[in-house]
């Protein structure tokens, strides 16, 4: 008995001796802080705010988008959406995937200010199955003219800052954007864009890395329909069509040509099928090369 206590003693004060050695994971404490960009952005003699409007084509009532290897299997992603009362402005969007679709959805409420321009909007992701929920609020942030300059995310745990350059017909020319956890380094992405001569799509995006430097080049041809999905924009990391810089164009992306800065990369060409009812109303669009990135998006509208 007094051995095994005499090793007890020795243990205790071995280890003792030894804190100073021992690596400890301290949690990160330090407040999430949305970054400056230390620059000016240009601004517009126009105000348009096209993004912050708010505005969807309110036929839509819901998207699926569906990968083809998996039809007719649950739905990859699964959209709703409502409206202001006689408005094409988004009131709610609810959005549902298919490995949560019996515990989880995330709810998009629209709030909008006195210039009828979005406010702000919150997503709860609730998930009943786990029994949890994350709250994330996205800002937009207004000069004293009514100009949209930035959208703040917040969340607990991360943030994401969003500012942006005008054309001076207020069309957007730059879109900085930064995601960033607890303890990390600022990082903007930056996109540029370029339209056509009539400003009304985009026919080249500069897109690059803020740690690598990397630039990829896409450039976008469209076809002569209206798009349905222009001026629909939370953020960089929410809802989007999936094609190209569909919130700022007029028409609908048929083909793009991806270049990248990089050698050793190989140029890339995704083309894009659109089908529309007998009422010209946008009923699906697939991507054509389905060996690179199949998915089929269906709207169905009312």
């Amino acid at each position: 008995m007094k051995k095994i206590l005499a090793l007890v003693i020795i243990l205790f004060f071995y280890g003792c001796d030894k804190d100073d050695e021992i690596e400890t994971t301290e949690i990160d404490t330090s407040p999430l802080v949305h970054a400056e960009l230390n620059f000016e952005l240009d601004e517009p003699d126009i105000i348009l705010n096209d993004i912050a409007k708010g505005s969807f084509d309110n036929n839509i009532q819901n998207v699926l988008r569906q990968m083809f290897d998996n039809f007719p299997e649950p739905a990859e992603r699964y959209w709703e959406f409502e409206y202001l009362e006689n408005s094409d402005k988004i009131s709610k969007m609810i959005y549902y995937t298919p490995h949560y679709s019996d515990c989880e959805k995330n709810v998009y409420v629209f709030q909008y200010n006195s210039q009828n321009f979005v406010q702000s909007v919150i997503s709860t992701r609730t998930n009943l199955c786990l029994d949890f929920e994350v709250v994330r609020t996205y800002t937009f942030n207004y000069n004293i003219n009514g100009l949209l300059k930035s959208i703040f995310m917040d969340n607990d745990y991360f943030i994401e800052t969003t500012y942006f350059g005008y054309y001076s017909n207020g069309k957007i020319k730059d879109i900085y954007s930064d995601f960033r956890g607890r303890g990390f380094e600022v990082n903007f992405n930056h996109r540029k864009f370029y339209y056509d001569s009539s400003f009304s799509n985009i026919v080249r995006m500069e897109s690059t890395n803020g740690s690598t430097g990397n630039t990829i080049e896409f450039e976008y041809y469209y076809d002569n329909k209206t798009n349905p999905f222009k001026d629909f924009f939370i953020s960089m990391s929410v809802f989007m069509p999936y094609i190209g810089p569909a919130y700022l164009s007029e028409n609908n992306v048929i083909k793009i040509i991806e270049r990248n800065d990089n050698a050793n990369w190989s140029e890339k060409t995704n083309e894009f099928l659109f089908n529309y009812s007998n009422s010209d109303s946008l009923e699906s669009f697939s991507d054509m090369d389905e060996n690179s990135f199949p998915f089929i998006l269906y709207s169905t509208n009312q």
